[in-house]
């Protein structure tokens, strides 16, 4: 017994007396008359102001009836669990619902362990992942009463607390506890994961620039020890914040690198539907409409594209002077259930094909501003710069240049407030 007291810290061992107390439902006057420790004593050993002595420490378990050994073994039990989450949370292949059910099934003995609050912290990532805001904010209560010393445990959660009020829409806040748990530092897979959970924060605060180094960092790390599966959420994010910018070809690389990991993993083939769908996209925006139609080709092979996606198809054969084909596609598209916004769409690219080869009408125009103004209405910058390109070629074609110059004027404003 003198060892294992010996590797225990005094918290450890306040934690011990505590629970095994509260278990037997013993005060702490009726356990200082059992022991003929004062009670004061045995509060000051609880709160971890003074550590017993091993004698003293096996008066009051053998009283409480606690084995230390049983202590030590559901101890490593808990360890043992929380290493594994965190793994399994690095890799991307974390079974929240298996670590739930084990807690709930072990919960009574847990409960008497001095490493009770690592479950805590299990449970709290658990419910944060299934958005119980409820039992998340309980927890988080229940967690800052207590005086936790464990850098380790007090990283993840600054991590997941900083998670979780990100996902609430509270940024700033959110950011502040990343950046807490960042000092801690505790060791490279973690702080991969922090920067991981930072890139978003960033990303909603349109920091884009600290975004993209947070993420490159995170991603360093995450290939250093093969976590491909987050290798591969990097690279699309990546894709992403490079397509804002309007690196497109940047946005492809990094989309085509994610399509290889998709490969190696052997992952749903959804996936690559729309990935391909979106590399097409960057195509058109860099007015490649040949390898555009090859990207959307190569998606059809995987499955049903997305009603949107027929978009696609039928302006690239608009902007190739394959009326056929367009028309095809817009008959397709047509048939299909469409809401509001398609809806709009198809009647923007039905107008479009049908008067390719003659002068705009002011209903054509006006439905195209129409279109632009409500993504811009919605702050879609990528769409909102899509849309006004085709009323500037518009008014372009009906010599309008003056109100096309506004529009010209109105597309660099877009373009510097990315």
């Amino acid at each position: 017994m003198a060892e294992r007291v010996k590797n225990m810290n005094s918290q450890e061992i306040a934690y011990l007396i505590h629970f095994s107390r509260k278990e037997k439902n013993i005060s702490q006057k009726k356990l200082g008359e059992l022991t003929g420790i004062s009670h004061q004593i045995i509060s000051r050993y609880e709160n971890g102001a003074e550590v017993p002595t091993e004698e003293k420490l096996q008066l009051i378990l053998s009283v409480l009836d606690v084995s230390l050994e049983e202590v030590i073994e559901v101890s490593n039990e808990i360890n043992e669990m929380f290493d594994n989450l965190l793994d399994d949370l690095f890799y991307r292949k974390a079974d929240h619902e298996k670590y739930h059910t084990i807690i709930q099934e072990n919960k009574k003995r847990y409960l008497q362990n001095y490493d009770y609050y690592k479950i805590m912290v299990m449970e709290l990532i658990y419910h944060i992942h299934y958005r119980n805001n409820e039992e998340v904010n309980s927890l988080i209560c229940s967690f800052e009463k207590k005086e936790i010393q464990d850098q380790k445990i007090l990283q993840i959660y600054y991590e997941y607390k900083g998670y979780y009020l990100l996902k609430k829409k509270k940024t700033k806040e959110g950011l502040e506890y990343l950046e807490k748990a960042k000092l801690q530092r505790y060791d490279e897979k973690t702080i991969a994961m922090i920067h991981y959970h930072m890139s978003f924060a960033y990303n909603y605060e349109w920091l884009r620039k600290t975004d993209a180094e947070y993420l490159i960092d995170a991603k360093n790390i995450f290939q250093k020890y093969y976590s491909l599966k987050r290798v591969s959420d990097c690279e699309m994010i990546l894709g992403n914040y490079y397509s804002t910018f309007r690196n497109f070809q940047k946005a492809i690389s990094c989309y085509e690198n994610r399509l290889k990991l998709l490969e190696i993993l052997d992952e749903d083939k959804e996936d690559f539907l729309d990935i391909h769908t979106t590399i097409a996209f960057k195509y058109i925006q860099m007015r490649d409409y040949n390898r555009a139609l090859k990207e959307m080709d190569i998606a059809c092979k995987y499955g049903k594209i997305d009603k949107r996606d027929h978009l696609h198809y039928i302006w690239c054969y608009y902007k190739l002077e394959d009326m056929s084909n367009a028309n095809s596609w817009i008959v397709k598209m047509n048939r299909l259930n469409l809401d509001r916004e398609l809806k709009m769409l198809w009647n923007l690219y039905e107008m479009l094909v049908a008067q390719y080869d003659k002068i705009p009408s002011d209903r054509l125009v006006e439905k195209a501003i129409k279109v632009y103004e409500f993504y811009k209405n919605q702050e879609d910058l990528n769409l909102s710069i899509f849309y006004i390109d085709i009323v500037i070629e518009l008014l372009e074609k009906r010599s309008e240049y003056k109100r096309g110059f506004f529009y010209q004027k109105e597309k660099i404003f877009l373009l510097e407030n990315m």
